[in-house]
């Protein structure tokens, strides 16, 4: 089962996709299925305990509760939608999925360099005129 331990993260994951979307698919139906497709992508990565990860591969398992299929995707998929053309749900999963990972590994590698973290706010001093932090 996936945890998402960072809600406000993955919501900007989310924001991010849908702006995407928005901002580069022109054809209006195809639009409205990958909206959807991301949408109930976020449904099933809360609700949906048979979803696995695979690092090795950056693949997303997943159990389709209406086929009852498993469902390995990460780009491509072996769902009736892919395979008319279609957006599908387990796509938009994987993708939202991989985009979180990498958000939170690019934050710990950035946490772990010190000329990164936040600095100590230290209260200005004025010194003949002169600010001095």
């Amino acid at each position: 089962m996936l945890q998402i331990e960072n809600k406000d993260r993955f919501g900007k994951v989310i924001a991010d996709s849908l702006s995407k979307v928005e901002q580069t698919v022109t054809d209006a139906k195809t639009k409205t299925r990958w909206i959807r497709a991301i949408a109930k992508a976020v449904v099933e990565i809360e609700e949906n305990v048979f979803m696995t990860w695979q690092e090795a591969d950056k693949s997303l398992l997943i159990w389709s509760q209406k086929s009852n299929n498993i469902y390995t995707s990460n780009g491509v998929c072996q769902c009736r939608a892919f395979e008319q053309g279609s957006p599908c749900f387990h796509r938009a999963a994987a993708r939202l999925i991989r985009l979180y990972l990498e958000t939170e590994d690019a934050t710990v590698q950035a946490e772990e360099i010190p000329y990164l973290k936040p600095t100590v706010q230290v209260k200005a001093e004025r010194i003949a005129g002169i600010r001095i932090n």
